[in-house]
């Protein structure tokens, strides 16, 4: 069994680039279903399990299957297709340099590097594990899941959880969106009170500013959102004002800060419309979390406003995670002791078909010979059967095993 990772992430790949490989669960569930079910011109696809993370920062598919490039192939047809880029294309050509792929040990490491944040803008952050767990009993819940990935992804998970139990790392961590909240506050640090507007604030990524706002005092917050609020927000804490989506453009005037994290696939905030209302020249901050981008590129333009973008969070993440960087050698050693015994784990399944062969035919032996000319000829069958440094390891393994000092 082999486990491959096809992955393009903010480490490779701009924002706009990166915002075509967002899916949402219905289009993940059908680049699953093509990946893993045979489509009438084949028996077999090779791909037997596969998961799809899919956030703004990052779409990885895993799969796991037969040990060919085949998969590969396919993978990268799939993924592609469903982000609408044509073959040859600009586009193509831009996506295909910024794919990564990564096999069995180096797809294994990575995913639990992501899911502990290693491999975050903001290191550490606690909101890809969620996105991890989430992706995982998607593709458990829809059936394209087996034994490989379930160890794979809980190990993953258990070993996340651990790391930021028993390291300062997450403790310390700050969340894309709580970042976004602290720069801005920071900039806006001369007011005694200010006023806040969040666009999306029942989205994933709204909703997460939302909170972390209502820990600060001297903020009036305005919030904009089509849909319910999420619980545990809402009927919790009604320190904000909910105003219509249509009429965000009407208040904004009056905002300090303006944090836009939906996914509308327009602009959220225009610059011909924000300057429509006749707003006083004063300072503003705008943060777009969102990709496909919220906030048009030209509300840079307006005087005194101060726009931060996604590709903006990279360098103030950079900053951020200078300050946690001696918790990383204790959180690497954890990881690491997980994803051993995972390893370990899956060889020992590998290796049971083996063990139940080699136990029927010692019972034969046994009944011809002493126990002593038995292992004495499997020792010797590993040493006809092995090149020299396998063989090495191999009494090494063995003297461990009876614990005796070479």
């Amino acid at each position: 069994m082999s486990i491959q990772l096809l992955s393009i992430s903010h480490k490779t790949a701009r924002a706009s680039l990166r915002g075509r490989f967002v899916f949402d669960s219905e289009q993940t569930k059908d680049i699953l279903k093509q990946l893993t079910e045979p489509d009438g011109q084949q028996e077999n696809t090779g791909i037997e399990e596969a998961v799809l993370i899919s956030t703004c920062n990052r779409t990885e598919l895993y799969c796991s299957g037969t040990p060919e490039n085949q998969n590969f192939i396919r993978m990268q047809h799939v993924l592609l297709a469903a982000a609408g880029i044509e073959k040859n294309s600009e586009t193509h050509m831009a996506a295909l340099d910024a794919l990564r792929r990564f096999s069995d040990k180096n797809a294994i490491h990575h995913l639990f590097c992501v899911a502990a944040g290693l491999d975050s803008a903001v290191l550490g952050e606690d909101q890809i594990l969620g996105q991890v767990r989430n992706a995982y009993f998607l593709a458990m819940e829809s059936g394209y899941t087996k034994t490989t990935f379930h160890c794979l992804f809980q190990s993953a998970i258990t070993a996340a959880k651990r790391m930021k139990t028993d390291t300062i790392l997450s403790k310390s961590s700050i969340s894309t969106a709580g970042l976004a909240l602290k720069t801005a506050m920071e900039c806006q640090q001369d007011l005694p009170v200010k006023n806040v507007m969040i666009i999306g604030a029942s989205g994933k990524i709204g909703s997460i500013v939302l909170k972390d706002a209502l820990d600060f005092q001297g903020l009036n917050i305005f919030i904009t959102a089509r849909h319910e609020l999420p619980h545990p927000l809402h009927g919790q804490d009604m320190r904000y004002t909910v105003i219509p989506y249509e009429k965000r453009y009407e208040y904004m005037p009056d905002m300090d800060i303006v944090i836009s994290a939906t996914a509308s696939p327009h602009y959220t905030v225009m610059k011909e419309h924000f300057l429509a209302q006749n707003p006083p020249v004063k300072k503003r901050v705008l943060f777009d979390l969102a990709v496909p981008a919220d906030i048009e590129p030209e509300m840079s333009q307006v005087p005194e406003t101060v726009c931060y973008s996604m590709e903006d969070m990279q360098e103030l993440a950079r900053q951020n995670n200078a300050a946690k960087l001696e918790a990383l050698p204790k959180a690497k050693a954890i990881l690491s002791k997980y994803e051993e015994q995972f390893v370990k784990n899956m060889a020992f399944g590998e290796a049971l078909p083996a063990i139940a062969a080699l136990s029927e035919r010692a019972q034969e032996a046994l009944e011809q010979e002493s126990a002593y000319s038995l292992v004495h000829k499997f020792v010797c069958q590993a040493k006809k059967n092995c090149d020299a440094d396998e063989f090495v390891q191999f009494t090494k393994i063995l003297n461990k095993i009876v614990e005796v000092e070479v």
